[in-house]
């Protein structure tokens, strides 16, 4: 078995850490659609599924890793929830 660099061994490790907090941050969901909502509203903006999904993504694009994949949880839940209240 061949043995690995330092460089490969440093790129595993951030992959795994990356994707560990990734699947920590999914457990954030909840909070980041009840976000999404109280700033609707303090807007003053209509609570509509498409604007809950337009605020989440906002949300996603900030750089943090666990907010990105809460955000992208939250979205993906909100989704599926439409499409089981359509069916």
């Amino acid at each position: 078995m061949a043995r690995k660099t330092p460089e490969q061994l440093a790129k595993e490790f951030e992959g795994r850490k990356a994707k560990g907090l990734a699947k920590g941050g999914a457990a954030y969901w909840p909070n980041v659609l009840a976000n999404a909502v109280l700033r609707l509203v303090a807007a003053g903006s209509e609570i509509t599924v498409p604007a809950l999904i337009e605020r989440v993504s906002q949300e996603a694009e900030k750089q943090d890793v666990s907010l990105k994949a809460g955000s992208d949880e939250a979205i993906a839940r909100l989704r599926q929830a439409v499409a089981k209240a359509a069916d």
